[in-house]
């Protein structure tokens, strides 16, 4: 069997410390104050932490397994550790977390025992329970294609669904679910979300506005009119991270199945 992740206990957390390369970042720019890197770190000496009913399993040494900090409305936006399993497990942990009808995320929330023995085993713990502003709840079963095409997945699932309460939705989560770019691209995305902006979301609310008529336009045209073709890239970064948090959020519209980059067009959400 393979061994959990050590666990370690922090009786005081230090202070966080902002990373040198990004002292730079809050230096003042034709936005005006750049507050990223302080909100990104912001409480994080209030880190919450893991709540799975289990630690993570490091279950062979080809498992991606790992660890994310992340915030969720649920915990008034104060930062919480997720554990993952495998690159796939961070991949759909990525895409909840970047989903703005996302209210809660919860790694390994429950353990289902089984009504009927399956193959050997008597239980399963679900990888995500995923809570939306709605109050609608769905219990996520992720797998990677070769295991969910066989026979004993099937009625592993069953069971699942004969296990879990009332109300609630299941749903299994393949690589079928994601495009190879697309997880790519969440992963910038998430980063953009990690660091909040406000100066740099409001500038590109207002080129948009200046640009209302115009059906669709490449982000480096979007950049270009926030912070000028003369800007120092860090600028421009911001715009660019700010266009990301906007295609996040619903406000625009690109091919996510295809690199995200300053030549990529968007357009607005209908």
């Amino acid at each position: 069997m393979a061994a959990p992740f050590t666990s370690f206990t922090i009786d005081v957390v230090p202070a966080p410390v902002i990373p040198a390369y990004a002292i730079e970042a809050l230096e003042k720019g034709p936005m005006g104050e750049n507050l990223s890197v302080k909100l990104g770190y912001e409480n994080l000496d209030k880190l919450l932490p893991y709540r799975g009913v289990r630690k993570v399993v490091h279950r062979s040494n080809f498992a991606k397994t790992g660890e994310l900090v992340a915030r969720v409305e649920a915990d008034d936006n104060l930062p919480r550790i997720f554990g993952v399993e495998s690159s796939l497990e961070r991949a759909t942990a990525v895409a909840a977390l970047i989903n703005p009808n996302t209210f809660d995320l919860h790694g390994q929330p429950r353990k289902v025992h089984f009504q009927k023995e399956v193959d050997g085993k008597k239980s399963n713990t679900l990888d995500f329970l995923v809570t939306l502003k709605t109050g609608e709840k769905t219990y996520l079963y992720v797998k990677n294609d070769d295991a969910l095409s066989r026979e004993e997945t099937a009625f592993i699932t069953q069971q699942i669904k004969l296990g879990l309460p009332a109300g609630c939705g299941f749903a299994t989560i393949s690589e079928a679910s994601f495009h190879p770019q697309v997880r790519g691209n969440n992963e910038r995305i998430f980063l953009a979300k990690r660091f909040p902006d406000p100066a740099a979301d409001s500038r590109l609310a207002e080129v948009l506005v200046d640009i209302i008529d115009v059906p669709e336009f490449s982000i480096e045209e979007l950049v270009v009119r926030g912070v000028g073709a003369k800007a120092a890239k860090t600028e421009m970064g911001r715009v660019f991270d700010a266009v990301l948090r906007g295609i996040a959020d619903g406000i625009l519209k690109t091919d996510k199945t295809r690199l995200i980059d300053y030549p990529t067009r968007v357009r607005r959400a209908l």
